[in-house]
Parts: structure tokens; C-alpha cells; sequence
């Protein structure tokens, strides 16, 4: 849960019981809370849930101490070899089989 949510509950006269997580079970937790919130991306199409797979990512790139350029280059690697999703390309895989 994103940090201030205990702190927002006792604003509320509640009392959240809370834990925290260790290393292996969070990145665990973050990487379901990506496909949890895509979930709600594909569902509402809100702009505010892309913020918070952003939110999410950022954390889970911190938790592995992983380096934001390095993970920049191998998008642009990846890219190189297979592209990017500008084009709206659609690939129907019945058509490709039959005309093989």
C-alpha cells in the first residue's frame, strides 16, 4: 500500500494494523500491484492509473537498485531489434498462418 495510507486511516479514528514486508515478499507485492493496477488501467482508461503504474515501477527500480539509465538503454535495445508500439500495428496471427 503507497506510504501514507496507515497514517490516513488513523486521521480517520481507525487503526490499521500494518506490517513491513521483506525484501523478497515486497517485490513480489509491487509486481502484483503493476498488474493490479493495469487491471484498472484497462478497465477505467484513466490517466491517473498509468501515475500510479509509474509509482509503482519507480519503486520496484529502487528496491532492486537497478540503474534507470541502464534500464533506459535496454528499452532503446529492445526497440532497435523489435520496435516500439507508435504505430498501432495489429497482428492477427490467423492471416499470418495462411498466407506462410
Amino acid at each position: 500500500m503507497r506510504d501514507r495510507i496507515p497514517e490516513i486511516i488513523r486521521s480517520k479514528g481507525a487503526q490499521p494494523t500494518v506490517r513491513t514486508a521483506s525484501e523478497d515478499e515486497l517485490d513480489l507485492l509491487m509486481r502484483t500491484k503493476i498488474v493490479e493496477e493495469a487491471e484498472e488501467l484497462l478497465s477505467s482508461g484513466e490517466t491517473e492509473e498509468i501515475a500510479d503504474i509509474l509509482e509503482v515501477i519507480d519503486a520496484l527500480i529502487q528496491l532492486r537498485g537497478l540503474d534507470r539509465s541502464k534500464l533506459d538503454q535496454l528499452r532503446a535495445e529492445k526497440n532497435q531489434a523489435r520496435g516500439g508500439f507508435k504505430r498501432g500495428y495489429v497482428l492477427s496471427l490467423e492471416d499470418s498462418e495462411h498466407h506462410a
